[in-house]
């Protein structure tokens, strides 16, 4: 799907699998709808919707994968299977999904930036810039060099050549100051067409897609700054000095996809489809499947944090003949995993996702990891860009240093409370209008932020936690307080944006999470380091498949272990 045009757009709906197929169809005859005709406003929705759920919710997704690998989810005793994710022992076909429907998705963007630029649609042409450098970076994380140069020319080229990661990455940043270029000469083109509701993320804001564009900037930057490379750190330091002045600024609220998500069959929500509850109301088919890990439960339970309530609901144990109510999770790899029934002698009953509970999806906290089955779907959560923000002022590639990275720490906590805490009821344009400086009291999940962080609680519960209270952190060497950073990062992108916390556990060995015990890995800490090209790919264009990869080969920037 990445080298061979797609003559049909209405096939990439049905490719995809995404949970919106239905309502966001782009012509009721596929048969005249055609590439050289399509217009990008057409096609726009229906990109941004893939990538969504190509992200968090699509079996496969980014976000799943990671789920398991970075400690988050383990299985049940409902259900066998799951040995790779048991044992880290990844073959050619595991998720190999996501690289052929991320670069069917990249061919969605391409040609709406190929006809945007054609047909006087320079702003659509700039966002399909900015979300290819979004999918691209994505591949390159999980499988190191891919297809890049070569790439989506349809016949021109059916066996593209592999280009290598960290000149990839140099041109993603290349590509995304492009598309601000873009944007800010289509401002001043009396003819360039608007963009409307096609743009199912900020509603035509170009502004706001300028500043996501800084923000994925720094996600880049950031992941590619610790390679001890002297020429690629010289010049992340160049860049990021630079971007910390970008006339647009960051993100400042989170950004989602919300297509019109409804309660409706193939409408709704695709992380709560898959994992939480049909429409009708009966459960998923993967419900039973998956549970919190302990060590996820014990961050929570053991730092006074309440959004462990908000996430996942209690478990049980029978100790001594009697039922104990607590948070219960599983050990990935374990030989006897926690039931999704009743606790017995033998059998631990383990929590659930808030959400997903054995109740009734109506009796469902709202907010959580699944919220419901209207709540939009993340690309970048707020959260994320702010502890992005700090580490890079804790460790001096940002001006600022710990003052202003402690502010930025704190907010990225709030924003993590706001984001687990707001209901699924909630609008794009409510979400992409509450920035932090308008929350109060009263806006969900801020009172509990306030008694978490607070140091001054007549129990003094966090006041000498070197895990939430920033002033006691200790320093990390010459990384400041990266440790704390990186650690209440992990808990915010907890199973919604699960592949950037596994990318910044290579990249900085943080937290130090527990591996699988059957894992066969070599390594100290037995875990893998990327995902193996797919072995459609090895039989269509071996001459150019990088040659002797295995689960333990490092991406250029995954330096610690």
């Amino acid at each position: 799907m990445k080298i061979l045009p797609r003559v049909l757009f209405a096939a990439a709906l049905t490719a995809a699998t995404t949970s919106c197929d239905n309502f966001l169809d782009i012509n009721e005859n596929p048969n005249a709808f055609r590439e050289s005709t399509v217009t990008p406003d057409v096609v726009l929705a229906q990109a941004l919707s893939t990538t969504a759920a190509n992200y968090t919710g699509n079996n496969p997704s980014y976000n799943s994968y990671a789920s398991w690998v970075a400690g988050y989810w383990t299985k049940t005793n409902t259900v066998s299977g799951y040995g790779e994710e048991q044992t880290y022992n990844y073959s050619t076909s595991y998720y190999a999904g996501l690289f052929d429907n991320t670069y069917d998705n990249l061919n969605d963007y391409n040609i709406i930036q190929t006809r945007g630029i054609a047909s006087g649609y320079p702003n659509h042409a700039a966002i399909a810039r900015i979300m290819k450098a979004y999918n691209f970076l994505l591949l390159v994380d999980q499988y190191g060099d891919i297809p890049y140069s070569q790439a989506l020319q349809g016949q021109g080229n059916v066996t593209p050549k592999y280009d290598k990661a960290a000149d990839i990455y140099k041109d993603l940043l290349v590509q995304l100051s492009g598309a601000i270029t873009d944007i800010d000469a289509a401002a001043k083109d009396q003819t360039a067409r608007l963009v409307s509701t096609e743009d199912i993320v900020f509603a035509g804001n170009m502004t706001k897609w300028k500043q996501f564009a800084n923000s994925l900037k720094l996600r880049i930057l950031l992941r590619e700054s610790q390679t001890g490379n002297s020429a690629i750190d010289s010049d992340v330091n160049t860049q990021l000095k630079a971007l910390q002045t970008a006339p647009d600024g960051f993100i400042t609220s989170d950004v989602v996809v919300q297509p019109g998500y409804a309660p409706n069959s193939n409408q709704q929500n695709p992380l709560f489809n898959r994992y939480a509850y049909t429409v009708a109301g009966t459960s998923a088919t993967e419900r039973n499947y998956q549970v919190p890990t302990q060590y996820v439960l014990d961050q929570y339970v053991n730092n006074n944090d309440p959004r462990v309530s908000q996430l996942y609901t209690m478990g049980a144990r029978v100790v001594n003949g009697a039922t104990v109510r607590e948070y219960v999770g599983g050990v990935l790899g374990e030989a006897s995993p926690p039931a999704t029934g009743t606790a017995t002698a033998t059998t631990r009953q383990a929590s659930r996702f808030r959400g997903a509970e054995t109740t009734t999806p109506g009796a469902a906290t709202p907010g959580g990891i699944f919220k419901g089955l209207t709540a939009p779907t993340p690309l970048m959560l707020l959260s994320e860009h702010l502890f992005n923000k700090a580490e890079a002022e804790t460790r001096g590639l940002f001006d600022g240093g710990d003052a202003t990275a402690k502010t930025d720490y704190l907010n990225a906590v709030k924003a993590s409370f706001v984001y687990f805490y707001r209901p699924a009821s909630a609008s794009l344009g409510e979400i992409n209008a509450t920035t932090l400086d308008a929350v109060t009291t009263a806006t969900p999940g801020v009172a509990q932020y306030n008694t978490f962080i607070s140091t001054t609680d007549a129990n003094g519960s966090n006041a000498k936690n070197p895990l939430v209270n920033f002033d006691e952190a200790a320093t990390n060497g010459n990384l400041g307080k990266q440790a704390i950073i990186i650690y209440q990062k992990y808990l915010a992108l907890n199973s919604i944006a699960s592949v950037e916390a596994w990318d910044d556990y290579r990249r900085t060995g943080l937290p130090r999470f527990p591996a699988s015990i059957q894992s066969a890995s070599a390594r100290p800490d037995k875990l893998p380091t990327r995902l193996l090209y797919p072995l459609n790919e090895l039989s269509t264009n071996s001459a150019n498949v990088p040659g002797g990869i295995n689960q333990y080969n490092k991406i250029f920037w995954d330096v610690v272990d």
